[in-house]
């Protein structure tokens, strides 16, 4: 429900009508690839309803709740499970938050007033994340945050266009004004993130201290399979829709970015907070034995592209999977042994 997909070109248009019609639609295969067949009058969907139905099934947020709520009235809550029900009640309050902290501005979403009151409680989101706690915070911190929030969500308010995100273009094409709120966006909710992840690991911590589980065990599987759920259901659904180079860039693009910017920034607060300028670090043999094999599932990726013309075959899925088996197979029994990698040992 809600996809509105391309009938049969021979029903509705003819010739060059046809061609006009088909560039408002995003097909949903990699343009890059070579179809084996005719792409199919199925696999097009118009670019309203594939960000339209991206946005909405991605998270019910309150934008979603909203629409919902206008043009199905509560009967979408009456036809949800009592496990959704349950969920969608527990949620209410973090999506609030999260409504009052991340501008929106998706076209069909925008709604002023959660607009202005998620520029209000921008500055008291930042001040959070950045002292800890808003209460905690230095005077001064909160006083600016006061006037800064105050100051914002009035502007917003008297400025902010009614029906449609602030888009200033300055006299160009390029909309400015939405291109800034769109990287504030990103910026706060990958705070969100941040608090939510530290929150995750510290309740897995406390049910591994509770269990006698060790951590370097929660570290390898729970904690590890958690942090890339995510990364693993978007690449899965992008592969699924035909995007195989969209979807292979991903997987190595997103560990590329966890590594060098969190690392980088991780090690920025730490020297900043601790007041120091050098932090020695230790390889462990898991940390070892994972870089060996990265190293080697990265070999294989390019003899496997090379001796394939150019293509990554599809029973290669299989070769990744079984080195990641024996990470932990083999991460498994250096955690219990405490043995050490010949290359480590002093």
């Amino acid at each position: 429900e809600g996809w509105e997909m391309r009938a049969g070109a021979g029903e509705e248009d003819e010739g060059e009508d046809d061609m006009d019609d088909m560039a408002d639609y995003l097909p949903l295969v990699d343009g890059t690839e070579k179809l084996q067949e005719p792409l199919s009058d199925k696999a097009m969907i118009s670019p309203k309803e594939f960000f339209f139905q991206f946005y909405h099934k991605s998270h019910e947020s309150i934008h979603a709740l909203v629409h919902k709520v206008r043009h199905e009235g509560w009967a979408f809550f009456r036809d949800e499970t009592t496990f959704n029900k349950v969920v969608f009640i527990l949620e209410i309050p973090f999506t609030v938050a999260r409504t009052l902290t991340i501008p929106a501005v998706d076209g069909e979403m925008y709604f002023k007033p959660f607009f202005v009151a998620s520029c209000t409680g921008l500055p008291v989101w930042v001040l959070f994340n950045v002292a800890g706690s808003v209460t905690g915070a230095p005077w001064p911190a909160q006083a600016a945050a006061a006037v800064a929030s105050v100051a914002l969500g009035a502007a917003m308010l008297v400025c902010a266009p009614r029906d449609r995100p602030p888009l200033l273009k300055f006299g160009t094409k390029f909309p400015f004004g939405l291109a800034v709120i769109c990287l504030v966006s990103f910026i706060l909710a990958a705070l969100w993130i941040s608090l939510v992840a530290t929150e995750l690991v510290s309740i897995i911590t406390f049910m591994g201290s509770i269990t006698a589980i060790d951590p370097s065990i929660l570290g390898l599987t729970v904690i590890a399979w958690g942090n890339s759920i995510g990364d693993y259901s978007s690449n899965l659904a992008m592969a699924k829709r035909g995007l195989g180079n969209v979807s292979m860039t991903a997987s190595f693009a997103g560990p590329v970015f966890n590594i060098l910017i969190g690392l980088g920034f991780g090690f920025l607060f730490y020297f900043n907070l601790s007041g120091t300028s050098v932090k020695p670090v230790e390889i462990s043999p898991v940390t070892a034995l994972a870089l060996v094999c990265i190293a080697f599932n990265g070999i294989c990726v390019i003899f496997a592209g090379v001796f394939n013309n150019f293509h990554v075959p599809r029973r290669y899925g299989w070769v990744p999977i079984a080195v990641y088996a024996l990470y932990i197979a083999g991460s498994a029994v250096l955690i219990a042994t405490g043995a050490t990698l010949p290359v480590l040992h002093n």
